[in-house]
């Protein structure tokens, strides 16, 4: 079997594993936004406080649990019996994770704009994505540092709220720039999600190997 039939066969396996659950579970957070928020007519500050504040704690959701198939001992001897890199399996299930991620938020954005919502379109779905993805890159990180789940969904919601206290102290690492309508910030948070990301995975795999 050549590579990319090798690596089509593991995403099969991962969205089972932790995809299907964990999109869900996102989805259903973004589902009870209009409960707690109303979308319709919003202007540019109205639909900040929407996406950046609630919708992208879905990117905490999604992307902290995708250690979590080797909590169980039977798939975790599977897992490390494979030839296939276990960093090759951990970044398929990032890559899985950010599509889901940047489907839902897309497709919420768009119910928003069908709800007669007024921002710039491309720089709030970027804006919104950054701040989800560095969110869950923390969440990632710290689960693969401490090799516990719980920890792992702590440290993000505790840096989300030492945000909703802290204002802009926090500098280009303010998850709620779009509410100062400033994107500077998102650029900093999407590379700072990406080296999190990142360090996990290595950490990760050369922790599995030393085992």
């Amino acid at each position: 079997m050549d590579i990319s039939g090798k690596y089509l066969d593991i995403a099969r396996v991962q969205i089972k594993l932790t995809l299907r659950t964990n999109t869900l579970l996102a989805l259903g957070l973004v589902a009870v936004t209009p409960v707690v928020f109303s979308i319709r007519n919003l202007d540019s500050l109205a639909s900040s406080l929407v996406l950046e504040r609630f919708v992208a704690l879905s990117g905490i959701v999604l992307c902290t649990p995708l250690f979590s198939p080797e909590q169980d001992h039977n798939i975790k001897e599977v897992v490390e019996s494979k030839l296939t890199p276990l960093s090759g399996i951990y970044v398929t299930r990032l890559i899985l994770a950010t599509v889901a991620l940047v489907c839902i938020l897309t497709g919420f954005i768009g119910v928003m704009l069908l709800n007669d919502c007024q921002f710039a379109v491309d720089a709030f779905i970027f804006g919104t994505f950054a701040t989800a993805y560095f969110l869950g890159s923390i969440g990632f990180a710290a689960y693969s540092l401490f090799d516990n789940m719980v920890v792992g969904y702590m440290l993000p919601l505790g840096y989300y709220m030492l945000n909703l206290f802290s204002g802009a102290k926090l500098g280009n690492f303010y998850l709620f720039s779009l509410e100062k309508g400033s994107l500077i910030e998102k650029y900093w948070q999407f590379a700072g999600g990406m080296i999190l990301f990142a360090s996990g995975i290595v950490y990760r795999s050369m922790v599995r190997r030393i085992r």
